[in-house]
């Protein structure tokens, strides 16, 4: 399943052009995260969470809210297709810790991003048994040694459970 010459690069440089150069694939995640609860990409709540949760709540600038919502659309397909690049894991092409920091990235703002309420935007309880336990299983990558072995075997396992769980939750918050 390990994506070769995958979106990486092309969300690394969009996001960056924009002006999010700091842990721009906790954005990424987050969105994945945020489509998952039923959230439409563009929209008001969709807008908000990106400012309260990672802009301390000041207003996002034009320019990160059109990459933003042109990503979200993109990756609003790759969800419903379960694409195995929908969370533009870098390949192995590139240094491992650079990988295994995305991907602690990723796991971060998607668990955050599952966690918000879709009717304001506003962080949720979550109380369902089996969100609580994927939320606890992507909660341990997030917590990834940079410095530890990289299995590729594991990642796409990894990415294979991320991708499931997008999937999942975004078929239980369609209207």
């Amino acid at each position: 399943m390990t994506v070769k010459n995958g979106t990486y690069t092309k969300v690394l440089n969009d996001l960056n052009k924009a002006g999010i150069t700091t842990t721009p694939f906790v954005w990424t995640s987050l969105m994945i995260g945020i489509m998952s609860k039923g959230v439409e990409a563009g929209s008001r709540i969709f807008i908000n969470s990106f400012s309260s949760l990672l802009n301390d709540n000041q207003p996002l600038p034009g320019e990160i809210i059109a990459v933003l919502t042109n990503l979200g659309m993109d990756l609003k397909e790759k969800i419903e297709k379960g694409d195995e690049d929908l969370f533009s894991m870098p390949d192995s092409s590139f240094d491992k810790k650079l990988r295994l920091q995305t991907l602690a990235d990723l796991s971060y703002g998607f668990a955050l991003g599952l966690t918000v309420n879709s009717e304001d935007g506003s962080l949720e309880k979550i109380k369902d048994k089996e969100m609580l336990a994927d939320l606890a299983t992507i909660s341990e990558v997030a917590k990834v040694d940079i410095e530890a072995e990289l299995d590729e075997e594991d990642l796409d396992n990894v990415l294979g459970f991320m991708i499931d769980v997008a999937q999942k939750n975004y078929a239980l918050n369609q209207n």
